[in-house]
């Protein structure tokens, strides 16, 4: 049975809107206009545009700016043909508003939890070979401010190879930068800040420190870190030349509460493996924890503090007590490094002439 009614239309060509009358045969139509006649046209091919001024508008697959406007009744017969309409979208309208939110709630939930937990077993699942390679790629030379004496760098790997019993999988450096801190970077760099040497009253206290930085590259903490911060972009998708911005960023990297507990645990181990007392590192922290936020300190001291060892590492008494309390009755302990070494690994920046200083350079170099 044919059926006719009344519409609007845009042919997609012109910018004229044409009144039309409908005609219906079967699941086709055809457009009339005087004594042309468009079409046919498949119901099927329609989808809703929306409501204007009145009129429900559809658009026709395959012809951009096609648009039928129908302002008038529709034969009830002929409504089942049309494309319904959305008010939200099609994922929305097919289960309804209330429970299409639930539904997005619960996804966004999910998101956060894959974004705050998924470094922790992605992380292992990195080859060694490509974090190393992003590590080089990091690091490089670091603007040139890697320290390097003969008899420096050997206390400096005298110190690790107690603390580790694989150094050679270890890059560990010295930044001439006074900034109090230390820090673990992907492929096993570790950087000891010419600042925490200067405030380090024994190479005990040093030998705490990078214990603990060594325990993050062993429980894969570095990793964890960087995907979590920088996202799985920068290790499959490159820098895209923003190699200096992401290692600000690592720089910055602060680590869970699990890790840091995790990082105090191995460097204990370390130290107890070693024989050195982990009594100094206890008194590092019991000395940071003084300086930080003390209304007495100079106004340079403060500036430096600010980007710290405290910045990235959280201080508290329960740290300081864990160390404390680690110390084993009756244990023979001894010096990391003798008074000669622990002299050399000091002042390796200040004998090292060629060695850059400062913070004035872009860590991307």
């Amino acid at each position: 049975m044919t059926q006719f009614f009344s519409a609007w239309h845009f042919d997609g060509k012109t910018a004229v809107r044409r009144k039309v009358e409908v005609q219906v045969i079967g699941r086709q139509f055809y457009l009339l206009e005087l004594e042309r006649r468009h079409g046919p046209f498949e119901f099927a091919d329609l989808a809703y545009e929306g409501d204007q001024t009145g009129a429900t508008v559809y658009r026709l697959d395959g012809i951009d700016g096609w648009r039928l406007g129908l302002s008038g009744p529709v034969p009830t017969d002929l409504v089942p043909l049309l494309p319904a309409k959305r008010k939200y979208g099609g994922f929305i309208d097919r289960i309804g508003l209330g429970p299409a939110s639930v539904a997005l709630a619960v996804a966004s939930a999910v998101a956060v939890a894959v974004v705050v937990w998924s470094p922790q077993w992605l992380a292992p699942l990195v080859p060694q070979s490509v974090e190393r390679q992003l590590g080089n790629a990091l690091v490089g030379d670091f603007g040139g401010r890697f320290c390097d004496t003969k008899a420096g760098k050997a206390a400096l790997a005298k110190l690790t190879g107690a603390l580790d019993e694989n150094p050679g999988e270890l890059r560990v450096e010295v930044a001439n930068i006074d900034m109090l801190n230390a820090v673990a970077l992907p492929g096993g760099r570790v950087i000891l800040f010419q600042g925490l040497l200067d405030q380090a009253k024994s190479p005990d206290e040093v030998a705490g420190v990078l214990a603990h930085e060594i325990g993050h590259v062993r429980e894969r903490h570095v990793m964890q870190g960087l995907l979590r911060q920088m996202g799985l972009a920068v290790v499959l998708g490159g820098f895209d030349g923003s190699g200096g911005a992401t290692l600000n960023g690592v720089l910055s990297t602060t680590y869970t509460r699990g890790s840091e507990e995790e990082a105090d645990a191995h460097s204990i181990a370390a130290l107890n493996k070693a024989s050195i007392s982990p009594v100094p590192t206890a008194a590092f922290f019991e000395r940071l924890s003084r300086m930080d936020g003390s209304a007495e300190m100079k106004k340079g001291e403060r500036d430096r503090v600010l980007a710290t060892y405290m910045s990235s590492h959280p201080l508290s008494d329960d740290r300081k007590a864990r160390f404390t309390a680690a110390k084993v009755p009756g244990k023979a302990y001894k010096p990391a490094l003798s008074y000669a070494e622990w002299t050399e690994l000091k002042t390796m920046c200040a004998q090292d002439r060629d060695v850059k200083s400062g913070w004035g350079f872009d860590f991307g170099g």
